[in-house]
């Protein structure tokens, strides 16, 4: 109810400013919750994504920019560490059995990595890559490669 001429009184201007208040809960709450049902779709989405055909030739040339820009990995895989069955724990505290808890897309690219990538002599690290609000926040892959004198 809007303050008029015919209404007004301090009592209309604290309902006023009361509706305005519960309106921008409503619709703060309907925002968070239409965000909430969108994340929910994403990560279905990638729960259910398969390795693609081409998948080996994106890392080729994932890598081959990496290399020319002079490093010795390179971030093949990113996504919310809510997404893991553990809500990452087991990479945060260097669970060597880490890959053993993965399910869906990540078990497949895991896989992918081991049947192609590792008998190559690459390696895969995991890490949590940033700390929102001081809780683990997305994952990445990094697809490392040593020189064989490093070994």
């Amino acid at each position: 109810m809007a303050v008029t001429a015919q209404n007004l009184s301090a009592s209309a201007i604290w309902n006023h400013i009361a509706e305005k208040k519960k309106a921008a809960e409503a619709e703060r709450i309907a925002q968070e919750e239409a965000a909430k049902a969108e994340r929910a779709k994403l990560r279905e989405a990638f729960e259910q994504r398969e390795i693609q055909p081409e998948a080996l030739d994106r890392i080729a040339t994932v890598v081959r920019r990496a290399v020319e820009a002079g490093e010795k990995e390179a971030l093949v895989l990113r996504f919310p560490s809510e997404w893991l069955p553990d809500q990452g724990r087991s990479i945060t505290s260097h669970d060597p059995e880490w890959r053993a808890k993965l399910t869906g897309f990540p078990k497949r690219a895991h896989d992918f990595y081991m049947r192609e990538l590792a008998p190559r002599g690459f390696q895969l690290k995991a890490q949590i890559l940033d700390w929102p609000g001081g809780i683990p926040g997305d994952v990445g892959w990094f697809l490392a490669w040593k020189h064989p004198e490093e070994e």
